[in-house]
């Protein structure tokens, strides 16, 4: 089996930035970066970067899309490859829609809240991930060992409907403890006295039926 080398990187948000340093760290290799400005990153060369679809290199063994839902569409028209692997990061776009532009896709979707120059521990994010054909999925599992990722396989649907309970779980959480602090605020409280007990619910949540 041969296996992914050289990747090519197509956008310039915080999944796409988070996910190439990790892969140069991890002895891979950037060819380029498409979008419309570089990362303001020190750890990648602005060199990497350019906002011409016209000087995406032809021969990266994988071509990493990992953009907003709704820009997908804009992004596949301008792309004018032969068959290349595209692998998308996104939790709820149907990986086939990628066959407009190739018969190679797949998706490599971190179940994760990923934010700029944040201190991620990569081992505990699970990911998952899927291909149209057997060998690109044996690839994106080599992707993931190499890079010391906990992974699982995923169709789309499946993966979406992760995604739909990963935003409530992310999302109500974080507005219920954004209210109770500014309550605590408000009436001067110690919020952070609060800490054990959240931590405690979210254990036994986590570790109780």
């Amino acid at each position: 089996m041969n296996s992914i080398k050289n990747i090519t990187v197509i956008g310039t948000g915080n999944v796409a930035l988070e996910l190439s340093k990790l892969f140069l760290l991890n002895n891979f290799t950037i060819d380029a970066i498409l979008g419309r400005k570089p990362f303001s990153d020190a750890s990648l060369s602005s060199d990497l970067f350019t906002s011409n679809y016209k000087k995406i290199p032809s021969n990266s063994d994988m071509y990493l899309i990992s953009v907003s839902d709704d820009s997908y569409k804009e992004i596949l028209s301008k792309i004018k490859l032969k068959n290349p692997f595209i692998v998308h990061t996104s939790g709820s776009l149907k990986s086939s829609y990628l066959e407009s532009n190739s018969l190679r896709w797949g998706c490599l979707y971190p179940l994760q809240t990923i934010k700029k120059n944040r201190l991620i521990i990569w081992e505990q994010v699970p990911f998952y991930i899927e291909a149209a054909k057997k060998e690109d999925l044996s690839l994106l599992a080599n992707v993931c060992s190499r890079n010391n990722l906990h992974y699982s396989i995923k169709n789309s649907n499946e993966r979406n409907k992760m995604h739909i309970a990963a935003v409530i779980a992310n999302n109500f959480t974080y507005y219920i403890l954004s209210e109770v602090k500014e309550y605590c605020l408000k009436n001067n409280l110690q919020f952070h006295d609060l800490q054990p007990l959240i931590e405690k619910s979210i254990e036994n949540i986590l570790n109780h039926p």
